[in-house]
């Protein structure tokens, strides 16, 4: 073999040595949310199927969220408030019959930004009331993402 040829063949396993170890990284950073946290369309698909009562759609405007609510449950439910990271905690009682949609606005705790700006408020918990059970929360596990309006 000559030395030209020895330098080549090293510089190609070298070449695919990094290119196997750049995959590794980036599917651990996936699997772990190094990168770069969810998406908006993730944020709403989690959102719409989870608790008592789901949030449909939501958007964030100033100092304001409006959460699209809906009663998940086969009975009234009563959300008694609603606090999460960077939200001013809501606390006006709001019933919702089974099935039933409505609009809530949360108080931010800060303006949104420009529009486009991307939020997330994490931490998003409901304390409500289902019939004789007053005081149960419930704590999401993913955060309310998407582009301020």
């Amino acid at each position: 073999m000559k030395k030209g040829q020895v330098s080549t063949e090293y510089l190609v396993i070298l070449a695919v040595v990094l290119v196997i170890a750049l995959v590794v990284v980036y599917l651990v950073s996936q699997g772990t949310g190094l990168g770069g946290g969810i998406t908006e369309s993730q944020s709403q698909s989690y959102w719409k199927g989870v608790g008592p009562v789901a949030i449909n759609n939501f958007r964030a405007s100033g100092t304001n969220l409006q959460l699209e609510m809906q009663n998940n449950a086969r009975e009234q439910v009563t959300v008694t408030a609603i606090s999460g990271t960077g939200l001013t905690t809501y606390t006006t009682s709001t019933a919702f019959a089974p099935g039933q949609t409505n609009t809530v606005t949360v108080t931010l705790a800060a303006t949104c930004g420009a529009a486009g700006t991307r939020y997330s408020y994490g931490n998003v918990t409901f304390t409500y009331n289902v019939g004789a059970i007053t005081g149960k929360t419930f704590v999401g596990q993913r955060p309310l993402v998407g582009t301020c309006s």
